[in-house]
């Protein structure tokens, strides 16, 4: 079953906002950078409205049907799993799931922003790892050449 997350996904959104902020800051940059309008405020508004239908809500929807289309890959990422027994706690992670059959729930408007919500922080965490994994060379390029010494 497909998992919803609860006040409508706003721990998600909350947990996405370091990573979006970043972008409508580079975003609205650009776009006040190529705009022809004069006014930076309407720049910005119209840049922040361009965001959110062109960029946030297509990008987080699409990372998360990827993620939830893999279960097995993302270790059941936005799936609440259903037992077909009952299961004591203290047994609850020592259970075997095998999936059966995937049930999403219905597409409405404020699913839609559940699961951009989830899908950015999905995004939010690729960028932190490979952030880390990024960083390994550029320490050892930097200390080759003296710096950190």
């Amino acid at each position: 079953m497909e998992a919803t997350p609860v006040s409508g996904g706003i721990g998600h959104w909350v947990l996405a906002a370091p990573l979006l902020i970043f972008v409508a800051w580079a975003w609205i940059d650009l776009f006040a950078y190529l705009s022809p309008f004069p006014w930076f405020w309407v720049d910005a508004l119209l840049a922040l409205v361009l965001l959110v239908l062109l960029i946030v809500l297509p990008a987080g929807w699409a990372v998360h049907w990827l993620v939830t289309a893999a279960p097995r890959l993302f270790q059941n990422a936005g799936w609440d799993v259903q037992p077909l027994e009952p299961v004591r706690e203290s047994e609850q992670y020592l259970v075997h799931y095998s999936i059966r059959q995937r049930h999403r729930a219905a597409n409405t408007w404020s699913r839609a922003w559940v699961r951009a919500a989830q899908g950015w922080v999905y995004i939010e965490i690729a960028v932190i790892l490979g952030g880390g994994i990024v960083m390994i060379p550029i320490f050892f390029s930097a200390a080759e050449f003296g710096f950190g010494r």
